[in-house]
């Protein structure tokens, strides 16, 4: 009998039953989503630095400048508000990377790690709301009157002529469909941006929080009603 179970035992700790051992455990200690968590930080990050340098090269190829020197000041000011907006962002996922410990201590890990990603992806879209519609909003506004609408959202999203113009969330496909800037009705939203941009940019961290609360709060039941049916069963025990 002692021979058979040498026999199995060699069997199974040979490389045929073992090569799966790494991945599995990879999976198993949480390590997979808390480096997707870090992942998702880290390229969010990189994205939003990079971003204003996109949006500059593309109003440079699409003849922007064309339209004389009050519209090119204006473009400076939007743009010079989208690069501080993005430098708050880059920081606010890069140091978000830290809660990716927090994350994989949580039994259910799930959760926390939509809760998570909830929260930075609402508070990075407020700042960018916020930052853009009341600094660029307010340089358009006193440089443009009435028309710094139309030009505020053909920087921000697309020109009205001469091609495209890079836009900060264009590239996101719902979010760029839903707020290209095409309708006289965006255009007058994009004249009270000043007003509107911070009033959004609150809003969506408000919303986005509160239902990454609910699913925190999930965790804490879920965490707690575990631990306390593990107590129960070591006072049983």
């Amino acid at each position: 009998m002692s021979g058979y179970n040498d026999a199995m035992k060699k069997i199974t700790e040979s490389p045929f039953f073992t090569f799966s051992k790494l991945p599995l455990d990879f999976f198993e200690k949480k390590k997979l989503f808390k480096f997707i968590f870090s992942l998702v930080c880290i390229v969010m990050a990189v994205v939003t630095l990079v971003y204003p340098f996109v949006i500059l090269g593309r109003t440079i190829n699409s003849g922007y400048f064309n339209f004389g020197f009050t519209y090119a000041l204006v473009f400076i000011f939007v743009w010079l508000a989208v690069v501080a907006a993005c430098w708050l962002g880059f920081h606010l996922w890069w140091d978000r990377q830290k809660k990716a410990a927090e994350i994989g201590s949580s039994e259910f890990i799930m959760l926390p790690f939509f809760s998570e990603i909830l929260t930075t992806f609402g508070e990075w879209l407020g700042i960018l709301f916020g930052v853009i519609g009341a600094v660029g909003g307010f340089f358009a506004l006193l440089f443009l009157g009435r028309f710094s609408g139309g030009t505020l959202s053909a920087i921000l999203f697309k020109a009205s002529a001469g091609g495209s113009v890079g836009g900060m969330l264009e590239e996101l496909p719902v979010i760029g469909n839903l707020l290209e800037a095409r309708s006289a009705v965006t255009a007058g939203l994009f004249n009270r941006a000043v007003i509107l941009g911070p009033v959004f940019g609150v809003l969506i961290i408000l919303i986005t929080r509160f239902l990454a609360e609910r699913l925190r709060v999930l965790a804490a039941i879920a965490n707690n009603t575990k631990e306390t049916s593990c107590e129960l069963k070591k006072k049983n025990g």
